[in-house]
């Protein structure tokens, strides 16, 4: 993914949408498939993206915890370091 600066905020929702799925696309989707989870991006408000899990991840103590930690860790690395990540 580029390094180029893209104004998070400033893009249409379509946009914000495809740039966090290209992000997590990468590593966390594979990752949370290889434990059959999942996760969808259900709003986005301002840098506040809220998810909800899908499958095994539903329910997990992980998914509050460490999952929830590298979705936003990898939304702050690769699309804004200003991302938090909430689920709904």
């Amino acid at each position: 993914m580029s390094k180029k600066k893209i104004d998070f905020e400033k893009l249409s929702i379509d946009k914000q949408v495809q740039l966090i799925n290209d992000a997590l696309e990468e590593e966390v989707y594979s990752a949370m498939a290889m434990h059959n989870g999942g996760l969808s991006i259900m709003d986005i408000k301002g840098f506040e993206v809220h998810i909800s899990y899908q499958g095994a991840c539903v329910g997990c103590p992980m998914a509050e915890t460490g999952t929830l930690m590298f979705v936003e860790h990898t939304l702050q690395e690769k699309v804004d370091p200003r991302i938090k990540v909430k689920i709904v």
